[in-house]
């Protein structure tokens, strides 16, 4: 709840175009996310429906229809699916408290 809070506040924030205010968030630098999934995991499926959810870009890549989505899986340290990757780190598994965490250390950086 209060992850949805602080994302609703600082939508209405980032939008104001008074002078002074918070810059858009478009201008905020926002990490590379991927994740490494199957068409057929139920905790991916989880994944994008958060990632929507939260308005949250990602790229998806999946292991078992592409061999170089399963090289890089294999090589980023992937055990299951899904394998959640923002900038440099990597979440195993479909962990809410944890992407969030991670996105939000991004939230105040400009690019």
């Amino acid at each position: 709840m209060l992850r949805r809070t602080l994302l609703a506040l600082a939508l209405v924030v980032g939008t104001m175009s008074v002078a002074g205010a918070q810059p858009a968030l478009s201008d905020i630098h926002a990490p590379k996310v991927t994740m490494y999934a199957t068409a057929t995991c139920g905790y991916c499926a989880k994944a994008r429906t958060w990632f929507t959810e939260h308005d949250v870009q990602w790229e998806e890549r999946d292991i078992e229809k592409s061999a170089s989505a399963a090289a890089e899986w294999k090589a980023a340290g992937g055990v299951g699916t899904p394998l959640i990757v923002i900038g440099e780190a990597k979440i195993n598994g479909f962990d809410e408290a944890k992407i969030g965490a991670e996105l939000a250390k991004y939230a105040g950086k400009r690019s």
